[in-house]
């Protein structure tokens, strides 16, 4: 089990049940540069500098995490992040016993550190073949099923060392827990006093007794009820009559405590390495001529949409390289995933032509780097779904204009959470990952009163008359008809510019309508778009 100890941001091993004493490993980083979401790279320049990660909780910033360095400073998860940054040497006048780098403040990022825990658990599989990140909504842990694999490390002693000298290699500093069942390797690794802790087969109830009621995964709710009642050891729940505790504190409770003795089974899922979809044609000579060389990658595209037909998915993106060669590998990268095999032929023969080669070709290897879900329509009683054969026809079209002149040369617009409407709005490659997932919502109705043409930036408007109002009434050598607005848009303290402006709709007597603002702090008029 990987995860962060007393404020730290690394993780932690543990342990769980099995036949014949089925050992579970769990593993607690406590305080190590960087926690789970970081790389191990950028690690280092992290390096003796304080960590503090923060997330927003009940509408105040609050640490969730913090580095080893920063809890030298006084610093602990849990606190507001202004009392944090007080404690600082750069905003507290008190200096440190010893000299301390900037410190580094980051949002935390639940997801990334998923990701990372799910990586770290694949590598870990080569101490054990079943090992996996715990469950739950913000997973810290890791768990590794460790029966019988102690054996090719020398024991569970060679087998820790192992994985502890595996993991500070990377950056990572972990508590490691070994038990026979996963609620007792949790609760030792999380709140026992030894880094390292063998627990054997008959000491896990000793081993619970002296830990706090939190170590058994119970809710806040739980904790505090046995809290009022001064239980606040496992040992002290353990003496309590065990009838009385469902109706007293709830079923989670006991199920809890008798996962953590090894008395009821818990179902731990383990992380699954994805096997690449790969096609390779090797040739006992090397190969110039360029029909063989399109009816080979046509023979290996008809074997990757076999293999991934079979795990019922799309082909995404796909490179097809020429070994022996020293040519590029050509990449093909799709709006939407597709199984369409004349599509893909197309495309992939678009790529092709541009490669030339100059000396023959050894083999050609394929492989997919992304999949996707197919598109699912639902059946119709008549198949006249137009808006379908559009969504279909414009993905093919945006696959063709990319393959021909580079995905950077075909855009879309990307709307933007930005109040600043130059801003609200940018281009950006059709084929991004980022570019085809669904934009800002933004409310029909304000969208009526915004012009369809928006200059990039706003120019200054000339005007010849004010009216007793101050709004223009003679711009552009024609009079003002009808003022519209005004629409106010202000920025906050926090941004780079203060931005204070009321934006309204001029219509002229020459039938030009122009979306004008006027810029508060200066009180000049600047044309910024057109109906």
């Amino acid at each position: 089990m990987l995860g962060p100890k007393d404020g730290g941001g690394a993780p932690r091993f543990e342990e769980a049940p099995g036949e014949s004493r089925a050992r579970h490993t769990g593993a607690s980083a406590a305080g190590a540069p960087p926690p789970p979401c970081f790389e191990h790279t950028r690690a280092q320049s992290f390096r003796d500098r304080p960590l503090i990660l923060f997330a927003e909780v009940r509408r105040n910033l609050h640490v969730t995490a913090c580095s080893r360095e920063a809890v030298q400073l006084g610093v602990r998860p849990g606190m507001p992040l202004g009392e944090a940054r007080s404690l600082l040497p750069t905003t507290s006048s008190r200096r440190p016993r010893r000299p301390v780098g900037k410190p580094v403040f980051q949002r935390a990022d639940p997801a990334a550190d998923r990701t990372r825990l799910q990586a770290l658990a694949l590598h870990c599989q080569r101490y054990s073949p079943l090992a996996g990140a715990e469950d739950g909504l913000a997973p810290e842990s890791l768990w590794l099923d460790i029966s019988g694999s102690e054996a090719l490390f020398g024991g569970e002693r060679g087998l820790v060392e192992a994985v502890r000298t595996d993991l500070a290699q990377q950056g990572i500093q972990v508590r490691i827990a070994i038990a026979d069942s996963w609620g007792t390797a949790w609760a030792v690794s999380h709140f026992g006093e030894s880094v390292v802790s063998l627990v054997a087969a008959d000491e896990q109830a000793t081993a619970l007794e002296p830990l706090p009621v939190a170590a058994l995964r119970v809710s806040d709710t739980v904790i505090d009820s046995l809290q009022s009642l001064d239980v606040t050891t496992v040992g002290r729940l353990m003496k309590l009559p065990r009838a009385s505790l469902p109706s007293r504190f709830g079923k989670e409770l006991v199920r809890r405590l008798d996962q953590a003795l090894g008395l009821v089974p818990e179902l731990l899922t383990a992380e699954r390495s994805i096997e690449p979809v790969r096609a390779e044609w090797l040739f006992d000579e090397p190969v110039l001529d360029r029909q063989a060389l399109d009816h080979v990658c046509e023979l290996l595209l008809d074997r990757i949409l076999a293999a991934i037909s079979v795990q019922r998915a799309a082909l995404r993106e796909l490179t097809c390289h020429w070994l022996g060669t020293t040519i590029e590998p050509v990449s093909l990268r799709l709006l939407r995933p597709t199984t369409d095999r004349r599509h893909l032929l197309e495309l992939l023969r678009l790529q092709c032509e541009r490669c030339v080669f100059t000396s023959g070709v050894t083999g050609v290897r394929m492989e997919v780097v992304e999949m996707g879900l197919p598109c699912i329509r639902q059946g119709l009683l008549f198949d006249d779904d137009v808006e379908e054969e559009y969504t279909r026809s414009l993905a093919e079209l945006v696959d063709r204009l990319s393959s021909r002149i580079g995905r950077q040369s075909v855009l879309r617009s990307n709307l933007q959470s930005d109040p600043l409407p130059e801003r609200s709005c940018h281009c950006v490659p059709w084929l991004n990952a980022h570019a085809v997932t669904e934009g800002t919502h933004v409310i029909p109705s304000r969208l009526r009163c915004r012009p369809l043409r928006l200059l990039r930036v706003p120019q200054s408007l000339p005007v010849e008359h004010y009216s007793r109002d101050g709004f223009p009434c003679w711009v552009e050598k024609s009079s003002v008809v009808c003022v519209s607005g005004p629409e106010r848009i202000e920025t906050g303290w926090w941004r780079d510019l203060d931005v204070k402006r009321d934006y309204y709709r001029l219509d002229l007597a020459n039938g030009a309508r122009l979306w004008a603002f006027c810029d508060l702090s200066s009180g000049r008029w600047f044309l910024h778009g057109l109906f």
